[in-house]
């Protein structure tokens, strides 16, 4: 058992042999009832006695992942709640309080509709047990709860909502951090695919900018929607609504409605498979948030090697071609003609460069002329099991977290290669945090 004393009140954690853990630690209001459909507000409110973060809280609202139990050691069920703006704090505890360490916060990907932070996957116990940094992990509002344009319904409710809450987690860790030994002047964003746009979006508000000190930008590139088509997206979200609950009003509706909404929403655009954002972050007049916006500190970027491997699994996982183009279309996406795209391979590629790679020099050609900026790419394999035969979207998380074991749990072996590329891509991390820099300008890891 460890106790931390706060401003907020006592804080009982978990001490482990090498590092401490406090989880389910809240940072804004429940988002529930009046604040169902508003920006997050900081959590300020002081509790007496001492509040217990030993265990994970519930997680946000979200459609069923597939994804997860192959990224997890074992099968795995979550109490989901609209009541789930917490974070987690891991820390080493064998370093010494009296110098501050550099921190780093870290937000999920999956679409902007799915993931959070007690998933196998993001549990960052490796990490502070091999480097002196903290990591801190969050929940924050995902689908049409996160991402839909409120006010385009009602005026009085907003758009952002899950970047609002992003924004509360790092007010939270800005002021309270210190009292975990992490020192609040140096705190860098981490985020993967939906998390890395999450984090250019944050460092274009002025209200940000001041917090952050570094940003990792993981496998995601933000291509924002308009106000106008934010607003298309939530008039047809109202319309649906009137077909299956129009006698019930939205404060009082369901969680589990909201699902069946998001559903029929998706079902009408036809299937994408993840490759179509439907909820995510808008530019509007009060977040003005733009593609390929200059950011303001160190950046460190990169890809994997076969980004869109993962999407597009075998021929029988394909997307008919016209639907294809379609979705590729709606992104703004070069049209690809129907030869390119007939087989599972031909859309694997299509995906990666014009998804991923080609975006991510684009972005990278901009950013080098304002700030300095570090690149990688993942392009590890493994010799002989067939679920790790390409450096897919996703994979390289296993090796920034040290969570080989979820690949040994599926059955494959792990070597002192695969351990030690995993402990040198943690402490590039490291070093990233504590100095803003990195040794060398590219690294390739494989």
């Amino acid at each position: 058992m460890v106790v931390i004393r706060t401003t907020l009140g006592k804080i009982q954690g978990v001490q482990h042999e090498q590092s401490d853990s406090f989880k389910g630690i809240p940072y804004a209001l429940p988002p529930i009832g009046k604040r169902r459909f508003r920006h997050a507000e900081l959590w300020t409110q002081s509790w007496e006695g001492v509040r217990d973060a030993r265990r994970f809280s519930a997680i946000p609202v979200q459609p069923p992942n597939t994804l997860e139990s192959f990224f997890s050691t074992h099968h795995q069920t979550y109490e989901q709640s609209e009541d789930c703006l917490t974070l987690n704090i891991w820390r080493p505890n064998q370093h010494s309080k009296d110098a501050p360490l550099p921190v780093l916060l870290y937000f999920y990907g999956g679409s902007f509709i799915n993931g959070h932070s007690t998933q196998d996957l993001y549990q960052p116990k490796a990490i502070v047990e091999q480097q002196p940094v903290i990591v801190v992990t969050c929940n924050y509002r995902l689908g049409a709860l996160g991402f839909l344009d409120w006010s385009a319904i009602n005026a009085a409710w907003n758009s952002n909502n899950g970047l609002s809450d992003q924004i509360c987690a790092l007010r939270w860790v800005h002021q309270h951090i210190n009292a975990f030994g992490g020192d609040p002047t140096r705190i860098t964003l981490v985020g993967q695919s939906a998390g890395a746009m999450s984090i250019q979006a944050l460092l274009q508000l002025p209200s940000v900018q001041p917090l952050v000190n570094n940003a990792v930008l993981m496998s995601g590139i933000l291509q924002p929607d308009t106000a106008e088509y934010a607003k298309q997206k939530a008039q047809t979200f109202q319309a649906l609504k009137t077909n299956i609950a129009s006698e019930t009003s939205w404060e009082t509706l369901s969680s589990e409605t909201i699902l069946q909404l998001m559903a029929q929403h998706q079902a009408q655009y036809g299937k994408s498979k993840g490759l179509e954002l439907l909820y995510q972050p808008v530019n509007t007049e009060t977040m003005p948030i733009q593609a390929n916006a200059p950011l303001p500190c160190p950046i460190w970027m990169g890809v994997t090697s076969a980004e869109g491997d993962i999407y597009i699994k075998n021929e029988h996982k394909k997307l008919d071609t016209k639907q294809f183009q379609k979705v590729t279309t709606r992104a703004g996406l070069p049209k690809p003609a129907t030869h390119d795209i007939q087989t599972a391979q031909q859309q694997r590629d299509y995906i990666t460069h014009h998804y991923f790679h080609r975006p991510f020099q684009a972005y990278l050609k901009t950013l080098k002329q304002h700030t300095d900026v570090y690149t990688y790419i993942f392009d590890w394999v493994h010799p002989t099991h067939t679920s790790y035969q390409s450096a897919y979207h996703i994979l390289d998380i296993l090796f920034w977290f040290g969570r080989l074991d979820i690949m040994t749990a599926q059955g494959a072996t792990v070597n002192a290669h695969d351990i030690q590329l995993s402990q040198q891509m943690i402490q590039d991390l490291s070093t990233f945090a504590h100095t803003s820099q990195l040794p060398e300008k590219h690294h390739h890891y494989n």
